[in-house]
């Protein structure tokens, strides 16, 4: 049979439903130990060289022998060849540069001062890194803070929450229609939308990625679009995540509401007619005629 349907009942609103990011940070021996190495494609093949030829390097700044090569670079290339067939040529010359392993000695060199300054105990709250990076004093180049701070730091579902911004009462430039309050713009904390008040202040989190989710939530032209995602949200995501909110960026081209719309036709949903299944009693029946068969077989055999 057919069935006429609203193009919205196939439709629905993807929201990103965001988790804050928790993370540490600890200078121990093990995480700088890392930084003598490229974090990237070259990080296993300079991990072998350094074994096998890293002996007699020394990490005194007056070590001219220091990654120093030239002397093994045939047996190098003919292993990395074997051995590690993704790296490029271009990655092998890298590899075999002195100053690339000069490079990475000077990050390491500069995270074992930063150890001296902080210590080697584990931190939990990310929030104070930055603050205890300027406190010792100790300069640090764009590239060289990003690397130091991957090696020593780690997602810890334990940790303070990492802070993103912290707003002021008032602030200008646009903000999204759920915060304002009559005609000059003003951050209010909504808790659904990653804004959240702390201690007097209106706080927003980082995300992490990786407990990023999305829901697909049904239109329903009847009401305001933020109505039925803040319903839902509340219904369905907080209870099991209390600390989620919804992304307020992430929002259709076409409308410029929260979220992005989508259509699918779910026959299930609208087609499938329910076959309750039959009553045990027959089952019963059933099997025990099936089991008298088989066993009046098997005699047969047998006999």
């Amino acid at each position: 049979s057919s069935k006429i349907f609203a193009a919205h009942e196939f439709g629905y609103r993807r929201i990103t439903v965001e988790r804050p990011l928790r993370m540490s940070y600890q200078f121990s021996d093990e995480r700088i130990e890392e930084l003598r190495y490229d974090p990237g494609a070259l990080n296993a093949a300079m991990k072998w060289v350094y074994a096998e030829y890293g002996q007699n390097w020394s990490d005194n700044a007056d070590c001219d022998l220091y990654g120093s090569l030239s002397q093994h670079e045939e047996a190098i290339r003919k292993h990395v060849k074997k051995h590690f067939e993704g790296l490029k040529e271009k990655q092998l010359k890298d590899l075999l540069s002195q100053q690339t392993w000069l490079d990475q000695k000077a990050v390491m060199l500069k995270a074992w001062q930063l150890q001296k300054a902080l210590g080697k105990a584990q931190f939990d709250n990310m929030n104070g890194y930055e603050d205890a990076l300027k406190e010792t004093g100790i300069k640090l180049d764009a590239k060289e803070k990003k690397q130091i701070t991957n090696a020593v730091s780690w997602k810890n579902p334990q940790a303070e929450k990492v802070i993103k911004k912290i707003h002021t009462t008032r602030q200008t430039g646009s903000i999204t229609s759920h915060s304002r309050e009559g005609g000059n713009p003003k951050i209010k904390a909504n808790p659904i939308y990653g804004l959240f008040s702390v201690n007097g202040k209106i706080v927003e989190y980082e995300p992490d990625s990786d407990l990023r989710d999305y829901e697909n939530i049904a239109l329903d032209p009847t009401r305001p679009v933020n109505e039925v995602n803040e319903a839902y949200f509340t219904r369905e995501v907080l209870p099991h995540v209390p600390e989620a909110w919804i992304d307020a960026d992430k929002k259709d081209a076409k409308d410029q509401e929260i979220g992005i719309v989508g259509y699918e036709i779910p026959f299930n949903r609208h087609f499938y007619v329910y076959q309750p299944p039959r009553d045990l009693v027959e089952i019963d029946a059933d099997l025990d005629k099936v089991s008298t068969e088989i066993m009046e077989l098997l005699r047969e055999v047998h006999s």
